[in-house]
């Protein structure tokens, strides 16, 4: 049986708290509207109180008596329910994270003993539709499982609630700033100050969590997680280089091969804005837009994730293919919009690409004002300096490591023309777009028709004694290996190149499986995960080629290790080079090592990294060359022979079957005779 949960229409507060009050109607009504004030002041962030000003009544200007305030205390409730309704209960979910993680915990439990603690046993599918329900009630996506039985899990496992109810409480309550106008150019622009700050107060825990937890190597040397993640893409120098130097070499590349480059502008609609500029001035204040229809900056990236679906389509349909990067980034009232930089074969399939995006871009609401001067801009790029101008947008959305802003300066936001100068306020420019892009889940930088750096950061940790025996084989497959592996270190004073891995790739704008190299995957079968799913684990180890043969990358084993002191510089290098799976095995790469690592993705029979390896198989010895003969066929000369499954052979007499098991034994050893001879001469 399936109960369903009536929402009923919430009483008057006015009636309802009149039936606990002795004072009298206009005294308890005031009573409940500096109650209703004051809960919503102090529980709402501070930036909203000036929009929050404007939805409520005016006050009498005259000193006057019974009715005029009575009706001006009631149409203040009005305005105060009117506009708790409108923004989905923004009271309840206006809250800090510790409440978020009380929620959780009592979500959790209160799922789990509607689903364990009730008297009959529930099915399976009764189980599956309450715990739908419950999510769909608050508000929350459904957990992501391919299982009923993941689902549950996950729904009543405290952990998760976090991630959803975090997720649901950031993006209500920065809908509901969005919609009073509070985001703008002149507020801060691109995302509230209260995401920046939720988006600081995530860092810092993280920060600390990362600080707190210590791991050991196979060598002994202790390190904190924060030192480990210094030295990984999500250090934001690092990110900002690797960047750069991927859109340097599509550059390159572009230039070597004479290709011809556009720069996009692409914009949504008037209806998914919900500020207006004000004008072309340094001056102007922000307006309402009275088109905006409530949308989402989530639902405006779902609408131009759509229409450039749509164009690209279109363009593989007529054979254009093209390759470069898109940036998104916000508009100062935290629309998106995208920056883009594509190279193409020719002039005429750039011309014929920009028409295909222009007519996707305009098809939707492309007769509204501006639409065909601000909805698409193209800009035709020169050679040599057509990566600057991603590199600036680049720069300026992930900032330092330091909390600088990369050199970048002042935030700028282009409105009809107009570059109007954004007021960040507190925060850093970069701090607001990473807060923005954080809670509405929207993907920042994304390349286009390049192969994976996966690849390129798995060839970085290739040691170089593979390289030397990956030369051997040149003939196998491995040449593609062998230039990209110089093409992703330094070399002296040549500085690592995406232009080069990309032409060991194969190029640009290929399919997934005609790339040269690709990325090496151990799979455990079978494994189990935290929910109890039985799921196919999956592990990059290494560099696949095209024939299958492995480069393996240099990883480490570590575990946690809670109770150990931390060590200073000085005392990890006295321990040394860690002794790794395949870091210092002097032969990892002869014979049997290398035939089990050339199995592809097959499991291997051995383990071999202990420290006992066993010895390489003697080599075998190499057969000699065919004697030619000379033979005679019709009294022609010829060294021509006759294949033996032609060959007419005289007939020999049947061999009788031996008497008993000893004569049988016997004639197996004189079969077996010259095997051995054959073995002993090849000193096996």
């Amino acid at each position: 049986m399936r109960i369903v949960a009536k929402r009923h229409a919430k009483p008057d507060p006015v009636f309802w708290m009149r039936l606990r009050s002795n004072l009298p109607h206009d005294q308890h009504v005031a009573r409940v509207a500096r109650e209703m004030d004051a809960r919503m002041r102090g529980e709402l962030p501070p930036q909203w109180e000036p929009a929050f000003d404007i939805i409520m009544p005016l006050k009498p200007t005259v000193r006057a008596v019974g009715g005029d305030w009575l009706s001006w205390n009631l149409a203040r409730v009005d305005a105060m329910r009117a506009f708790e309704h409108e923004h989905k209960d923004i009271l309840h979910w206006a809250v800090g994270d510790s409440e978020v993680c009380d929620r959780a915990r009592r979500c959790a439990r209160a799922l789990d003993d509607m689903l364990n603690g009730h008297p009959l046993p529930m099915s399976l599918q009764d189980k599956l539709d309450t715990a739908l329900d419950y999510c769909e009630r608050l508000g929350v996506d459904k957990p992501n499982s391919k299982t009923p039985e993941g689902l549950i899990a996950r729904a009543i496992t405290e952990q998760w609630w976090r991630r959803a109810l975090r997720r649901k409480v950031a993006r209500t309550v920065e809908h509901a700033a969005i919609k009073l106008a509070v985001v703008h150019h002149r507020n801060g622009g691109y995302a509230s100050d209260e995401a920046c700050r939720r988006r600081v107060d995530q860092h810092k825990r993280n920060a600390d969590l990362l600080a707190r937890v210590k791991m050991r190597n196979e060598a002994g040397q202790v390190y904190s997680l924060a030192e480990l993640a210094a030295l990984s893409p999500s250090n934001r120098d690092i990110r900002r280089g690797e960047l750069m130097t991927r859109i340097r070499g599509c550059e390159e590349f572009a230039d070597a091969n004479g290709h011809h480059g556009l720069f996009l502008t692409l914009t949504c609609p008037s209806r998914f804005h919900a500020v207006l500029s004000g004008g072309k001035s340094r001056w102007a204040k922000p307006t309402r837009n009275n088109k905006y229809e409530g949308a989402t900056p989530r639902d405006a990236q779902q609408w131009l994730c759509s229409m450039w679906a749509k164009a690209r389509a279109k363009m593989g349909r007529k054979g254009i293919a093209g390759y470069g990067f898109r940036v998104a980034e916000p508009h100062h009232d935290g629309c998106p919009h995208w920056h883009a930089l594509l190279w193409f074969d020719t002039p005429e399939q750039a011309q014929q690409a920009q028409d295909i995006i222009s007519g996707y871009w305009l098809s939707d609401a492309g007769d509204e004002p501006g639409a065909v001067r601000n909805r698409c801009k193209f800009i035709a790029m020169e050679r040599g300096g057509a990566a600057g101008y991603v590199a600036k947008y680049v720069a300026k959305n992930i900032g330092a490591e330091d909390g600088g802003d990369a050199g970048v300066g002042q935030h700028t936001d282009t409105m009809d023309g107009f570059e109007h100068v954004m007021d960040t306020r507190e925060f850093k420019g970069w701090q607001r777009v990473d807060a923005w892009a954080s809670t509405w889940g929207i993907r920042q930088f994304q390349p286009l028709g390049q192969p994976p750096v996966s690849v390129w950061r798995e060839m970085r940790r290739v040691t170089k004694d593979q390289i030397d025996h990956a030369q051997m084989r040149l003939d196998l497959g491995d040449a593609a290996a062998v230039k990209a592996w110089r093409a992703c270190h330094k070399q002296g004073a040549i500085q690592a190149s995406w232009e080069g891995y990309v032409r060991a790739q194969g190029g640009m704008c290929r399919k997934r499986r005609e790339w040269m190299l690709r990325s090496a995957v151990r799979v455990a079968k079978e494994t189990t995960n935290s929910y109890g799913e039985t799921i196919d684990r999956k592990t990059v180890v290494g560099v696949e080629t095209r024939v299958g043969h492995w480069l393996v990358s240099r990883r480490q084993a570590w575990r946690s290790c809670a109770s150990e002191a931390a060590q200073d510089k000085a005392e990890r290098e006295a321990l040394g080079r860690p002794w790794t799976r395949f870091n210092n095995c002097t032969v990892r790469l002869n014979e049997e090592p290398q035939r089990l690592l050339m199995r592809g993705d097959l499991p291997w029979p051995k383990a071999h990294d202990t420290l006992e390896i066993e010895p390489p198989a003697p080599r075998k010895a190499t057969p000699p060359a065919p004697i030619e003969q000379v033979n005679h066929i019709a009294g022609e000369r010829t060294t021509f022979r006759m294949p033996e499954c032609v060959r007419i052979t005289a007939a020999t007499p049947a061999t009788p079957p031996p008497a008993n098991d000893l004569d049988a034994l016997l004639a197996r050893m004189k079969a077996f005779a010259p095997v051995m001879r054959e073995l002993a001469a090849a000193g096996r």
